[in-house]
């Protein structure tokens, strides 16, 4: 009598084991059925009353595998995608900075050249002046002295007015940059002189 029962008790948990096994696994399982209109329908019931097939939910080990392949092909492109962003951003900022130090540079050297004309051009009507002021042969000490201040105050004049130029540059400003730019700014003054002697000539 008790081996009868141990076996009945045994079996008991065996199918209880077995439906809950059946019960975790059927997570995986939907049912999937075309109605009399040929809409497809998936349950996670069995549906009644019609033709349907299972389908495991659960992907094999190749299906994993290649699922792993395209998650890992999308994040390499995703990161050079975002890298290439960087970098385009980077040398757009890059493009506009050097733009307006180029447009910085041209304009002060402009002015600069304007300036440093009529320096040139005031400092000539003085030393004309220590000429009428002073006799070369009777007071040239004098006439040295007139000219030697009328020079110096050029050439500081000029030096102030060449450091002007700093202002278009910041402490943090590339060298490269500034190599570039000055680069441009000679060659476009060649291109401007080669044309004006051209229109000379003519």
């Amino acid at each position: 009598m008790r081996k009868i029962i141990t076996v009945a008790l045994l079996s008991l948990t065996v199918s209880v084991s077995a439906g809950a096994a059946a019960e975790k696994s059927s997570g995986n399982i939907v049912y999937r059925w075309v109605d009399e209109n040929g809409s497809v329908h998936y349950s996670p019931t069995k549906p009644w009353g019609v033709k349907y097939e299972s389908v495991n939910t659960n992907y094999s080990a190749q299906q994993r595998e290649m699922i792993d392949e395209s998650n890992k092909a999308k994040e390499t492109h995703d990161r050079l995608m975002n890298k290439d962003q960087i970098k385009n951003e980077e040398e757009k900022a890059w493009k506009d900075r050097q733009e307006r130090l180029q447009l910085c540079i041209d304009t002060t050297f402009d002015k600069m050249s304007y300036q440093k004309r009529r320096i040139e051009d005031d400092s000539v009507k003085q030393k004309l002046d220590c000429e009428y002021t002073f006799s070369r042969a009777k007071q040239k000490s004098k006439y040295d002295d007139c000219i030697l201040k009328i020079e110096s105050e050029r050439i500081e004049k000029v030096s102030q007015l060449e450091q002007s130029i700093n202002q278009c540059i910041d402490a943090d400003t590339p060298k490269k940059m500034i190599q570039e730019v000055m680069e441009k700014h000679r060659e476009n003054e060649e291109r401007k002189n080669a044309i004006a002697n051209g229109q000379q000539e003519k």
